[in-house]
């Protein structure tokens, strides 16, 4: 379930980091730099990066913004960072966000990537009993 994305650093020599599958629950809020008024908005992940996410929104933020993104585990929250948007996929069916994490990169890979791992043993554990189920 979890992917690596292969990317080139200065030496030429690969560097490879984790990208995780998995639907956390996340709110996001940033200042509407045109009417100046704060957008709060709910959402899923679609992919946890060890710098980054992908995340689901019905309302997207411009490219540049500045947003803040809570993940939650049911309704706690499990850490909030600031993030900047380095990308938006403006699909009807499907509008997206690239988010790139600005600080707490180490509570980020040590709390956002367990949960995220534990959500694909949840669906994995769910999807494979539900299949063998008589």
């Amino acid at each position: 379930m979890a992917r690596m994305e292969s990317s080139k650093i200065s030496n030429n020599r690969p560097s490879f980091h984790e990208r995780i599958m998995a639907q956390l629950r996340v709110k996001a809020s940033w200042v509407d730099k045109v009417t100046g008024k704060r957008v709060e908005v709910e959402g899923f992940t679609e992919h946890i990066g060890e710098r980054s996410a992908l995340v689901n929104f019905n309302t997207l933020p411009p490219v540049g913004s500045e947003v803040s993104l809570c993940v939650l585990d049911d309704d706690k929250p499990l850490i909030e960072v600031p993030t900047e948007v380095i990308r938006v996929e403006r699909d009807p069916s499907k509008p997206l966000a690239a988010l790139s994490i600005v600080e707490n990169l180490k509570k980020w890979k040590s709390i956002v990537m367990t949960a995220a791992q534990e959500w694909v043993a949840r669906q994995w554990k769910l999807n494979y009993e539900e299949e063998w189920a008589n």
